[in-house]
């Protein structure tokens, strides 16, 4: 990969995209923050289904363990949608895309309100999925609008607005399962997704841009084939076993298919994305920075949940010796000896971390620390990078992120620490999401903003898919162990049912904080030779 200084086109002629240069700041805000408010429906989405799915789960038993293809296929969909949504933008225009995904959205989460059917339930959540796009063309619609000088600053607001909803979601799904049923989230996805559609429809003017293109359908196929099969892999590959030959078919499918959509795309007579493009040094060093740095962010986010509301301290002790118990009593009931002689012989193996807080808990002292810092460190990575570029952002956003996975490798005993390792995650996050909208900016053409940024998405969905996939193989191959020492022998059994089957032992904790710190450094190292983001952000006018 090189990641040498890129060739420097002079500014190219100003393109008529409806620009409101004498715009009043006032109405300028009012558009970004209706573009942002329209984002803010994808957390909901994330949160709403991770904290509803135990609620779901009796409501359709025919589900089984099937349960987490909610998570799976709004990903999925999601992941697909998102390269052929941002060239759509390109051709039709941004807004108009933006309101078709966020419409179909909205039919889904209505579906999914009313259903009783586990099949209509996972098709509403496959519509839902098709909001997943509005992130990444809302970028390129406010560069279109917002005056030249503004560019950098709004889509850090932007970019940092996104993480509100990762509190907002948790907070206002607490409330609403407290008073309500699972169906009250589906229900507030859809008025949410009304509200903010039509604060689109009356408040944000479409672009002008519209690149003369055809949609490349063979194109289309090959890349949301190859990605489909893929995210199946990493999203499904710790249930089917990732070394089984019927799950590596979905993988190598899906490599074979991404293959052959770069070749097609050197002859496409109207490709999707430009190949001259991702080829550019500097499209390439951002979509491999962003992959690293996708990584760490759900990689981190995910442990963080799972650290807080995970059994642990006086309460694990006692899930364990209730698991041991269960398991002596079974045995005496098998061999007809008494309880009392034999439950001293029956003991869980592995150190068991946790605090046992509840959603709500973790929101309130954690993420809501975390969503400040989103918000407020967000608008001054864009305001410095119109003055020092953005290499700097991002191999500070990458330190950051490294220096909270090594603190979180010594202290997550407690709520306090777990809050305060948490700093430099919320510091790093805001970085982050106020830098790759930018840098995507600076890095391609006006005319293929949207098809860039779907190309964005799929890295994104890969590194966040890369990372759930990560963290639960090294969860599964450091489980609780039964461990049971009779007189004459001793056995130690994994855990593959129970209170315990889905919980693992500190040192998979340790060792994944670990892993992530190590992705930090190379994301640094990575930004840090990223020479081409050294000028100062210019809001596009140079690509």
């Amino acid at each position: 990969m090189a990641i040498g200084p890129a060739s420097v086109s002079e500014p190219t002629e100003e393109i008529d995209t409806g620009r409101l240069e004498d715009a009043s700041p006032r109405r300028v805000l009012l558009i970004v923050l209706a573009i942002v408010a329209a984002t803010e429906i994808v957390p909901f989405h994330y949160s709403f289904i991770s904290m509803s799915v135990r609620l779901i789960g009796p409501d359709f038993p025919s589900a089984g363990s099937q349960l987490a293809w909610l998570n799976t296929l709004y990903a999925l969909v999601g992941g697909v949608a998102v390269p052929v949504a941002g060239k759509l933008s390109d051709m039709v225009g941004k807004k108009r895309v933006i309101l078709v995904c966020l419409l179909l959205s909205t039919i889904g989460s209505a579906v999914d309100a009313l259903t009783h059917s586990w099949t209509v339930l996972l098709v509403g959540r496959a519509l839902q999925g098709l909001a997943f796009p509005v992130l990444a063309i809302s970028y390129g619609l406010i560069r279109d609008l917002v005056p030249r000088r503004m560019v950098a600053v709004a889509i850090a607001v932007a970019g940092g607005g996104t993480g509100v909803g990762a509190v907002l979601g948790p907070l206002a799904g607490g409330a609403l399962t407290d008073h309500y049923s699972w169906r009250s989230l589906f229900w507030f996805c859809t008025l949410y997704s009304v509200v903010t559609g039509l604060l689109m429809l009356l408040l944000v003017p479409e672009t002008r841009l519209r690149v003369r293109s055809r949609l490349d359908y063979l194109g289309t196929v090959l890349l949301g084939a190859g990605i489909a099969l893929v995210l199946v892999y990493l999203s499904r590959g710790s249930d089917w076993g990732w070394g089984r030959g019927t799950s590596l078919a979905w993988l190598i499918g899906g490599l074979v298919l991404l293959v052959l959509f770069y070749a097609w795309e050197t002859r496409a007579p109207d490709p999707i994305m430009s190949p001259a493009l991702l080829r550019s040094s500097r499209l390439r060093s951002l979509l491999v920075w962003a992959f690293l740095l996708n990584v760490c962010t759900q990689g981190l986010s995910y442990l963080l949940g799972y650290l807080a509301e995970g059994p642990g301290g006086a309460q694990g002790e006692a899930l364990k010796q209730q698991v041991a118990v269960g398991a002596a009593q079974q045995a005496a009931q098998q061999s007809g000896a008494p309880l009392a002689s034999i439950q001293q012989f029956f003991t869980i193996n592995g150190e068991l971390p946790g605090l046992n807080l509840t959603l709500f808990q973790f929101t309130v002292r954690i993420l809501l620390v975390m969503s400040v810092l989103y918000v407020l460190v967000a608008p001054l990575t864009g305001w410095s990078a119109t003055r020092f570029g953005l290499r700097l952002p991002a191999a500070a956003c990458a330190f950051f992120f490294g220096l909270g996975s090594l603190l979180l490798y010594y202290f997550h005993g407690s709520t306090l620490q777990l809050a305060l390792c948490a700093l430099p995650l919320g510091v790093g996050a805001g970085i982050f999401l106020g830098t790759v909208p930018n840098m995507l900016i600076e890095a391609v053409p006006q005319e293929q903003q949207g098809a860039s940024a779907g190309m964005y998405g799929v890295f994104g969905s890969f590194g966040s898919a890369t990372a759930t996939a990560v963290a639960a193989a090294v969860m599964a191959a450091h489980p609780l162990v039964l461990h049971v020492s009779t007189p004459g022998q001793e056995s130690d059994t994994k855990l593959q049912s129970g209170a315990l089957a889905q919980l693992s032992t500190e040192t998979a904790y340790t060792q994944l904080f670990l892993i992530f710190a190590g992705v930090a450094v190379v994301g640094l190292v990575i930004g840090l030779l990223m020479r081409q983001y050294r000028k100062p952000a210019t809001g596009g006018l140079q690509s």
